[in-house]
């Protein structure tokens, strides 16, 4: 008869085979799962878009960071699994709960305001299936502002959303935008997955809210810009040697209130160090001083010129 599926007709050892033939079975090695934890305060109109998206992942799991609209009830109706987590004022800092939490061989962290493409999961399959050394992949992100798909800054954004349970852990305390701790090999994702839709900044009072609680909870991150001349050379930097610009308005304001994170961090900084006190250093104080009379002599031009042309009317 011929063999059974999932079964290989094979010969005893030393001697013909019993009745014709002798099954054994083969192992079949199951696919790897994969948990989608998403975390959210305050953000059920984010989730009702969000969780709709992870339908075919198999488990989903809502972080609550104490939330006190309907999160809980969006996500029981989309099928997740409900884990208070503790509020904190950066993300990193209860990513571990959602680690333990989560009972798939893999997961996958999603932020509320992420949208995955379709097929997501799918393309997913070949990585989980991998290498079993690997224990993090680096996911690539496609980041909306104001409505607006940036194509030119921020580009490249990446981060470890996508970790083997029991092959990662988060350090404590555990900084904003720090990744996480891998026992094994850190990976890209391969061009086969698609990038994430980040629509992380939706409105200039919840970007500034954002970039300021960030900016407050990572200490020694920011290079010093305490004082007039620095802030001008970030500025320039972060709106227009970077190309932000090429984006628009929705570009500019990114990069504009990044560069204010930046600013309320170093000066947070400055002022624990006790240096707010301290003079501009003498090198900037002349360059600034040639800059104000500069400014100055041009008015003063303007200005001549301006009662010149009214004289001769």
């Amino acid at each position: 008869m011929p063999p059974m599926s999932g079964f290989v007709p094979i010969h005893p050892e030393g001697g013909a085979p019993v009745g014709g033939c002798r099954l054994t079975v083969v192992r079949m090695t199951p696919p790897s799962t994969v948990s989608a934890v998403v975390y959210s305060r305050n953000e059920a109109d984010q989730l009702r878009d969000c969780l709709p998206l992870l339908a075919d992942f198999d488990e989903v799991v809502v972080c609550d960071m104490g939330s006190t609209d309907d999160t809980t009830a969006v996500a029981a109706q989309h099928g997740a699994r409900v884990v208070p987590v503790p509020d904190a004022p950066v993300v990193e800092e209860v990513r571990q709960r959602g680690l333990d939490a989560a009972t798939s061989d893999w997961v996958l962290f999603v932020d509320a305001d992420e949208h995955l493409p379709a097929g997501y999961r799918a393309a997913l399959q070949p990585v989980l299936d991998g290498p079993a050394d690997v224990a993090g992949v680096r996911v690539r992100y496609d980041n909306v502002a104001y409505g607006r798909m940036l194509e030119h800054s921020l580009q490249g954004s990446a981060k470890y959303a996508l970790l083997r349970r029991g092959a990662a852990h988060y350090a404590e305390p555990a900084l904003a935008h720090v990744p996480p701790v891998l026992d094994g090999r850190g990976v890209d994702a391969p061009a086969s997955v698609p990038a994430i839709a980040h629509l992380n900044f939706r409105s200039v009072e919840q970007t500034t809210e954002k970039v300021l609680r960030y900016a407050a909870n990572n200490p020694g991150r920011f290079t010093r810009l305490d004082d007039p001349v620095r802030l001008i050379r970030e500025l320039l930097r972060s709106t227009v040697y970077s190309g932000a610009w090429r984006d628009g308005r929705a570009g500019f304001a990114v990069a504009a209130l990044h560069t204010f994170g930046h600013l309320y961090g170093s000066l947070l900084e400055a002022e624990r160090a006790g240096t707010l006190t301290a003079d501009v250093p003498a090198k900037d104080a002349r360059l600034l001083a040639a800059a104000e009379g500069g400014q100055r002599t041009g008015v003063s031009v303007r200005d001549g010129v301006r009662r010149l042309l009214r004289g001769r009317r």
